[in-house]
């Protein structure tokens, strides 16, 4: 979520106590005469927000305002295919949108697709460019639309695997080789889960049937507003992050799980456990990993909350409770790395032009930083400072 302080779900204060990555070499070297980046800011009082949706030319430009973007929901989901960006409207509204990027750094409207009514539309997963996927959180749906022309084709019901006594909750989704796989958290109050973490794999080529896997090593598969908290490695392999309540129940245990390519249920050999590791360059816990994307060759990146550092009571603006970190995924270690600790709106990471991005809102820079895996040096500062808190930055794929 966007923090347990500040998340897509606007948990309530009395709970507080605190997209699939995939390393693309096509991910943004197709246009040059076109912005490669695009970037969501955050702008808080600590009791109200506004976000923007807006593109960045690239990592040259130093300093990115708001001059162009669009005024956006509450920390909108953002997705991009072609030289589209999809923008879903958090839980404020029920309509998906969709913009096209101008050589001159504009986002012009190209299409919309009106969701039912509190449906929460969440997750997005491309098929192809005439074939695209929207879970819809609130509902037990999956809609099916066109992205080119943005209407709806049909739906997927999911219903029938509820266990929690409303539905499912289908979030992250991600598309390989004729199959969806959709995270459900399972919950009826939306904040936690009791129930084994469970992936829905829908076989498109077999009249969408529907298998279920489930893993009680943990729960609350996917982040919900972190879309690449699902992917894939070089081998096809699924990895799962899963949030275990965001730690609002004691005893569970973070981590992540993993579906071999091909497969149809979890990995029994492979769990990576989060919230009972030790952290190489931290001597606290982490709780749960909210952002994570895969890099490329076993080496993973995330944003992770250390409970530690939440003040009591929070502030939502100024806490810097997620700090940065490396992970090995076949050794299961974690590293802490040099970028400083961000607040709950921040912490959003993507591959980008050989370079590792993240987004940082800290008390000593707010922008983007980098880490180069080739040098293993990550940037003294933002290399890009931003116009309120970088809630999002994504890369045109």
């Amino acid at each position: 979520m966007k923090s347990m302080q500040l998340n897509r779900w606007a948990i309530l204060p009395a709970f507080m106590i605190l997209g699939a990555c995939s390393k693309d070499p096509k991910n943004n070297t197709s246009a040059p005469d076109k912005d490669k980046l695009v970037v969501v800011t955050s702008i808080s009082n600590g009791t109200s927000q506004v976000s923007y949706v807006g593109t960045m030319k690239d990592l040259s430009v130093g300093v990115y305002n708001n001059n162009k973007a669009r005024p956006s929901s509450f920390t909108p989901f953002i997705y991009t295919h072609n030289d589209d960006v999809f923008v879903v409207p958090n839980r404020g509204a029920d309509i998906l949108k969709k913009y096209t990027r101008a050589g001159n750094g504009v986002l012009a409207e190209s299409g919309s697709l009106t969701m039912p009514a509190a449906s929460q539309p969440t997750g997005i997963a491309f098929e192809s460019d005439t074939s695209a996927y929207c879970t819809l959180y609130n509902t037990g749906v999956i809609v099916k639309f066109n992205p080119t022309t943005m209407a709806q084709t049909g739906t997927i019901d999911v219903k029938t695997f509820a266990v929690s006594g409303s539905t499912p909750n289908p979030g992250n989704i991600v598309y390989q080789d004729g199959r969806l796989f959709v995270a459900v958290t399972q919950t009826v109050n939306g904040y936690t889960s009791v129930n084994p973490a469970q992936v829905l794999i829908v076989d498109l080529k077999q009249g969408n049937k529907i298998t279920s896997t489930t893993d009680a090593r943990t729960t609350w598969a996917g982040t919900i507003d972190a879309p690449r908290s699902l992917f894939f490695d070089e081998q096809g392999d699924l990895y799962v992050n899963c949030v275990a309540s965001y730690g609002f129940v004691p005893g569970q245990e973070s981590g992540i799980l993993r579906i071999r390519k091909g497969a149809s249920t979890f990995d029994p050999g492979y769990f990576f456990p989060i919230s009972k590791a030790t952290i190489k360059g931290l001597s606290a816990q982490v709780n749960y990993f909210h952002h994570l994307c895969y890099g490329g060759n076993g080496q993973a990146y995330a944003s992770g909350n250390i409970p530690s550092l939440v003040s009591n009571p929070p502030n939502y603006v100024t806490d810097r409770s997620y700090g940065i970190f490396k992970l090995d995924l076949a050794a299961k270690t974690i590293t802490k790395m040099d970028i400083p600790n961000t607040n709950g709106y921040s912490g959003y990471i993507v591959p980008f032009e050989n370079k590792i991005l993240f987004s940082v809102s800290s008390a000593t820079g707010v922008g983007i930083y980098t880490f180069d895996p080739a040098t293993n040096t990550s940037s003294n500062g933002p290399v890009v400072t931003t116009l309120g808190d970088p809630s999002v930055v994504e890369v045109f794929k």
